[in-house]
């Protein structure tokens, strides 16, 4: 096989190398698993090696495949071992726990589901009263725990002095004795297990060192440190080990990832060969500048450049628009005007956000503009956990006979209401002739007592209470709602996962809010009824659809356009009291990630008025706009005032953040830069002027309806049974019924 003609000169040098340890620094799309391919070809086919004494290590079983595929096309070989972190530990304990005599070779795996059991049942045991959010800490520190490879004793020591230590590491002590007693492991297990395995019994590791005579791993830059630990035991006879990956991509510290055990890889494997890939096969030069800007200002890195010799390509276009809502529509417009002239389709696309919340917005206008989509990196919104939630209530309100949707609210927020408690109301609802609801608008009736009766009549005078309010208008009927109820409760504000729910929660409000606006008169079920059209979407077909994803969603994907949206300080980057730099870098390199993702055309976007937390935010500008040369900094900007001083509480509106001027600032474009405001261009309707106040129009989704107003480009359109609905007229599937 002549590598040469397969592989460019940067990708053969470590190729070639394969003897002791070596780092491939491997730029977004510079070719990596090609690389990596091809190594393990070249040592079959030149070193003579053995498929069997080949191991490699990818993330996910998707890549571990993948890479079957592709080594056994160029080798033709069968043997090389390829696999997850937590399969490859799996296969090895199933053949080798036995000597522990702890536990024994048909050991169960517990998956997540499983181990929360454990740990409610430990709670109540432990005598915990609401011991829901203690539940949660528990099973977080023990998995945090066994990653750092910690016993309850030695984790103990970790955390002291944190809240409810104690009790943590007591349960974690006794979380284990029941694995134990189960013959049971739990997900993180499986790599910990392995470890202590190779720890305590020496002949065991020497047989797999010896077995796995070169080892090599993908995305090197997402181990923690025990999947660290494990690499380096395995590695320890031999010495030859072959890692790929990069440190500007490293965006899973919120997970454990240790970006250090790549930055110090020459620490731990000394005499070790560095290489780098910066050629990009993927994007233009114009994207990759700006991704090189960007990244230049993190500080903790090994430092490379991405370059092309492809073409310069579009220039990365960036606008500042007025508000969120226009910003979706400059999104869906240049979609559509891209479509029409360009000959793009819509999974050419991406729409790219830091925060699930951005989503909710973007989702609906591609729903008005009749223009298919997927959602990756999390459930679409109205199919999240605590929209379902909230719109549970108010379904209860609406359709006293919806027996789904109270027994799904009747516990939420926590009233420590089980499902016997249920099983008991249902029944005496039954016996007393009433349906669910209407038992607990007549709670004495049922003739509950004891701790039934204690733990469902408050629940019942809250319904008593919604029903007897439910005529309010309805923005004000979901704000007396939320007070009397606190849809929030639950949600840990000190986490992000918390936070995130807070704020999809809040954009839920923003969204009633607007609804109300346009339509005054609307009701509950009317505005029910235009969620569940919106939320209706079809799920079978995974084709030619634009892509909505979290930037975390779409690592390792790439496509012809993609739109990064919601630059904003506070958003991208996301931004916390408690933000350190460390924190900072790791948002600076999911913006590179995001960057990298696009191949032909990159669009960035903000708002500088944005709807959150139910009120209009006032934006600043993302550091990364300055960062990247795409504005002009503002005047007395200081690179390390934006390192030192992230914004106070996260939630505030920017204009309330200290020495912030409530005034909107022009968002300065750098010379030379692609910078525009301002809404969408033609491309449905090029001539907006033909639609009247008055007139019967016909949308492809929603059916005949009657415009009521029009203002510039957008006009409110009236359907029946769905309520008003504003429409940028360029934009919309909407054809004239008369005149």
């Amino acid at each position: 096989m002549d590598y040469s003609k397969l592989l460019n000169p940067e990708q053969l040098k470590p190729v070639y190398d394969t003897d002791g340890a070596v780092l491939v620094l491997a730029g977004a799309g510079s070719g990596k698993t090609r690389v990596l391919t091809y190594r393990i070809a070249y040592l079959i086919e030149h070193n003579k090696v053995e498929p069997y004494n080949i191991l490699a290590i990818t993330f996910t079983n998707k890549a571990a495949n993948e890479m079957k595929e592709r080594v056994a096309a160029v080798t033709g070989a069968q043997g090389v071992w390829i696999s997850t972190f937590h399969s490859l530990c799996a296969k090895i304990l199933r053949m080798e726990i036995a000597v522990t005599e702890k536990y024994t070779a048909n050991f169960s795996i517990y998956t997540d589901s499983d181990s929360d059991k454990i740990v409610s049942r430990i709670v109540k045991e432990m005598g915990i009263e609401d011991g829901g959010e203690l539940k949660k800490q528990i099973r977080f520190h023990i998995s945090n725990a066994k990653n750092h490879a910690l016993s309850p004793e030695e984790y103990a020591k970790r955390i002291n002095g944190l809240p409810h230590a104690e009790t943590i590491c007591k349960a974690y002590r006794s979380y284990e004795r029941q694995l134990a007693a189960n013959n049971a492991l739990d997900f993180d297990d499986l790599i910990l297990k392995t470890l202590l395995l190779f720890k305590d019994y020496p002949e065991v590791l020497r047989r797999y060192q010896e077995r796995f005579r070169y080892v090599h791993v993908d995305e090197f830059q997402d181990t923690n440190k025990i999947q660290f630990l494990l690499v380096r035991m395995l590695v320890g006879r031999y010495g030859n080990l072959f890692v790929v990956g990069d440190d500007d991509q490293s965006i899973y510290g919120w997970r454990g990832a240790e970006v250090g055990n790549i930055l110090d890889f020459k620490k731990h494997f000394a005499g070790c060969r560095i290489y780098k890939l910066e050629r990009n096969y993927r994007s233009t030069s114009n994207i990759l500048d700006l991704a090189n800007k960007i990244i230049a200002h993190n500080f903790e890195r090994m430092g490379k450049t991405l370059w092309t010799d492809g073409e310069k390509g579009v220039a990365v276009s960036y606008r500042s628009l007025y508000d969120d809502r226009q910003e979706a529509d400059f999104v869906i417009g240049e979609m559509m005007s891209l479509m029409r002239y360009n000959g793009y389709s819509a999974g050419d696309f991406a729409i790219l956000v830091r925060q699930t919340a951005l989503t909710r917005l973007f989702e609906e206008k591609l729903y008005l503009y009749n223009l298919p989509f997927k959602l990756i990196g999390g459930q679409k919104f109205y199919e999240r956990k605590e929209i379902k939630d909230v719109l549970a209530y108010l379904k209860t309100i609406a359709n006293p006979r919806d027996k789904e949707s109270l027994t799904r609210i009747i516990n939420v927020p926590n009233r420590k209401i089980g499902e016997a408690t249920v099983a008991k109301l249902a029944v005496s609802c039954e016996e007393s002739g009433y349906n669910m609801l209407e038992g607990l608008l007549h709670f004495e009736d049922l003739g509950l007592t004891g701790a039934t009766r204690t733990k469902v009549e408050p629940f019942a005078e809250l319904m008593k209470d919604l029903f007897e309010h439910k005529d309010m208008p309805l923005y004000d009927f979901v704000q007396y709602a939320d007070e009397k109820i606190d849809f929030c409760k639950d949600y840990d504000r000190s986490e992000d996962e918390g936070l995130g729910r807070i704020e999809n929660v809040q954009q839920l409000f923003s969204s009633i809010k607007e609804f109300s606006k346009d339509n005054p008169d609307a009701g509950l079920e009317e505005y029910l009824q235009s969620v569940s059209l919106v939320s209706d979407t079809d799920e079978a077909d995974d084709g030619d659809k634009v892509t909505v994803a979290t930037v975390h969603g779409v690592k390792g994907l790439e496509f012809r356009c993609v739109f990064i949206v919601g630059l904003e300080e506070g958003i991208f980057p996301s931004l916390r009291a408690s933000t350190t730099e460390k924190e900072i870098q790791e948002e600076r390199r999911i913006m590179y990630v995001a960057v990298t993702r696009a191949r032909e055309r990159l669009y960035i976007t903000n708002a500088q008025r944005r709807m959150r937390f139910g009120r209009i935010e006032n934006g600043q500008a993302s550091r990364f706009l300055t960062e990247g040369g795409l504005i002009a900094p503002r005047p007395g900007y200081r690179q390390e005032n934006y390192e030192r001083n992230a914004q106070p509480s996260f939630g505030k509106s920017i204009a309330d953040l200290p020495g912030r001027s409530t005034q909107k600032r022009p968002l300065q474009p750098a010379v030379g830069s692609a910078v525009q405001t301002g809404s969408a261009p033609a491309v449905r309707n090029a001539d907006v002027s033909c639609f009247r106040p008055g007139m019967t129009v016909q949308h492809s989704r929603f059916g005949v309806g009657v415009i009521e107003s029009i203002s510039g480009e957008n006009a409110k359109i009236r359907f029946e049974g769905l309520g008003v609905k504003t429409f940028n007229m360029r934009l919309a599937p909407i054809k004239i019924v008369n005149q």
